[in-house]
């Protein structure tokens, strides 16, 4: 053995010497410890993202466990996916700066990069204004629980603006012209308009719902040749079972410019019946089936607002009468027309009065 020589130490500096030599060796243009050390910030970013999620709603669980209210769940929940991603994105920014790329690949990189920055913090601020709206937008008015609400319209509205504006920023970030390419879109601007004529019909008419209120979710309405109860309300239609019990989607453009007629709206349901006496019953019979009427129109369980009966005709068999009558809204409307027809028959057998 050589003296000064340790040959323990042989095996440890081969093993460092392939371990340079594998970081140093160049994959698309950079060293593999680069790309490695570029994994580690992206990784890092990632963990770091997903470690400040978990504490916002860890700390916004507290919060409502102590019955804190200023703590919205919704809007906390609506924050942590963009900023797990945003943080992901921060790492992989470290991570690629360091790195060396060909002129036009780094430059495509960084716009890649910021769009998608821009993408997530559109993202981000949409989720939390459709999380604000939720919460906040049911106390404005205080509109009725069955009433058609501004919260889809917004909603749809809000993202559909987010997300051109977002599109706008990102085709800028990628190098477009926007001003030539808004000139471009303005060449065939008339045909987009005649093509979304009737959508924007649609939206205004959906508007003017939400602003005039002229029903409200399962309401009975009767619009044009439609006649049903209101079963949603949406941006462009809105849908109504009818009383054959078919789904009808009404364009909303017919809300602005047709006539609706709200039948629910009504204090209470109108009902007329034709009564037809024998005409051998007699002017006394028949002068007391019309106060019989009367006396049932105004004790009657379930009626109100009055009742109408009248002799409308008088024959040698037959003589008509009419009766008319009001149901009120928190009756059961067959249940009270069933028990008014069998008074009306008790009622006439007893004073003997014959019907045809």
């Amino acid at each position: 053995m050589l003296p000064g020589k340790n040959i323990d130490h042989l095996p440890k500096n081969i093993d460092n010497e392939c371990m340079d030599e594998f970081l140093a060796r160049l994959f698309f243009g950079n060293p593999v410890k680069e790309w490695l050390t570029a994994l580690a910030y992206i990784l890092g970013g990632l963990a770091a993202g997903k470690l400040l999620a978990l504490i916002i709603a860890g700390l916004a669980g507290r919060r409502r466990k102590k019955e804190d209210r200023s703590v919205n769940p919704s809007l906390v929940n609506s924050i942590l996916k963009p900023l797990t991603v945003f943080f992901f994105l921060c790492g992989a920014a470290l991570g690629i700066r360091d790195l060396h790329f060909p002129a036009a690949a780094g430059l495509w990189i960084d716009r890649a990069l910021d769009s998608l920055f821009i993408a997530v913090i559109a993202w981000a601020l949409g989720r939390i204004a459709d999380a604000a709206i939720l919460r906040y937008m049911p106390r404005l008015g205080r509109p009725g629980k069955h009433e058609p609400r501004l919260q889809p319209l917004l909603r749809k509205l809000l993202k559909t603006l987010t997300a051109v504006i977002a599109a706008v920023l990102i085709l800028r970030t990628l190098g477009y012209n926007i001003s030539a390419l808004l000139a471009g879109l303005g060449i065939g601007g008339a045909a987009v308009a005649l093509a979304s004529k009737d959508t924007l019909s649609n939206i205004f008419g959906s508007i003017t719902v939400f602003m005039d209120k002229p029903f409200r979710i399962n309401d009975r309405i009767k619009i044009g040749d439609y006649d049903g109860v209101v079963t949603e309300m949406g941006l462009r239609t809105s849908r109504l079972r009818t009383l054959e019990n078919r789904m009808v989607s009404v364009p909303n453009s017919l809300f602005a410019s047709t006539p609706i007629e709200n039948i629910s709206a009504a204090p209470n349901v109108k009902v007329t019946q034709t009564i037809r006496f024998r005409g051998d019953n007699g002017s006394e019979k028949i002068a007391l089936g019309i106060d019989i009427l009367r006396e049932i129109g105004a004790s009657a369980e379930g009626l109100e607002g009055g009742s109408v009966a009248g002799l409308t005709s008088t024959g040698g068999f037959i003589c008509q009468a009419s009766f008319t009558y009001f149901i009120s809204k928190k009756a059961v409307y067959m249940d009270t027309v069933n028990r008014v027809n069998l008074e009306i028959l008790r009622r006439f057998e007893e004073a003997g009065i014959r019907l045809v």
